[in-house]
């Protein structure tokens, strides 16, 4: 058994991730995808769809307006870029809400709140491990005009100012509208640290720790926050040898 799937969004490099997600989940099934709400509503009037990716904000018809519209005919997961609609899409009974960009492994956080067949359960905490799906290895980030793909394992450090984050990468640096906790929220926590207000590192990356500085090379250092010392103690603790706490 399968889950029917629909994705509604007015952007289709919105739709494309998420087909990407869809498609690596097997007992997960894309029947359509759309641009268009309206579209969208004869399609589940005239199919048999259980579960409903659905961008809030498009023309001529909301989100939730489309929600209302169904009365419960399919469950749904919303996306958007806006945390400020939650707590009405949570009212209209929607199974859960993503922030844009999606990280996978937050799309996989939705889908355990959906009642999904035992093999794709499988599916998700395998991914979640690492023992088999890889696929939870990148995110993607809306610059400029693309939705861009980076590769976790080549993030040195991501730097915050106000509402937009610079992701410093193997590759080059990426500039997105978000703020450092949205990020820090998407990055899984075992590869990742915030040691600023303003930064987040790869822990993979970190050549060592000198004062009130971490060092991704010897010309390279991020400040390290009075506030996240302990923090970053606490996670280097169990793969560091000496008994005795840095001098940091």
């Amino acid at each position: 058994m399968s889950i029917n799937c629909l994705i509604i969004d007015d952007e289709q490099a919105a739709i494309d991730i998420l087909r990407s997600y869809i498609k690596s989940i097997p007992s997960l099934n894309l029947v359509a995808t759309s641009i268009d709400p309206l579209e969208a509503l004869d399609i589940v009037n005239t199919q048999k769809i259980d579960l409903v990716f659905i961008d809030i904000q498009m023309p001529e018809l909301s989100g939730i307006s489309f929600i209302k519209l169904v009365k419960g005919r399919c469950k749904f997961i919303l996306t958007t870029a806006y945390k400020q609609y939650a707590i009405e899409g949570f009212d209209n009974n929607a199974i859960d809400y993503l922030i844009k960009p999606i990280a996978f492994e937050r799309f996989l956080q939705a889908l355990q709140k959906v009642q999904i067949p035992h093999s794709a359960s499988n599916i998700i905490q395998e991914s979640n491990t690492g023992n088999q799906v890889n696929t939870d290895n990148f995110i993607f980030v809306k610059t400029d005009n693309r939705i861009q793909r980076i590769n976790l394992s080549e993030i040195l450090f991501i730097e915050g100012l106000g509402n937009y984050v610079t992701i410093h990468t193997e590759k080059g640096k990426f500039v997105t509208l978000l703020n450092v906790k949205d990020l820090e929220e998407s990055l899984p926590s075992e590869g990742f640290a915030r040691v600023h207000r303003s930064y987040i590192i790869s822990l993979s990356k970190i050549e060592f720790i000198e004062g009130n500085q971490v060092y991704l090379d010897k010309d390279l250092n991020i400040p390290l926050g009075d506030t996240y010392k302990n923090q970053l103690w606490a996670i280097l603790d169990g793969k560091t040898i000496t008994g005795k706490k840095p001098p940091f």
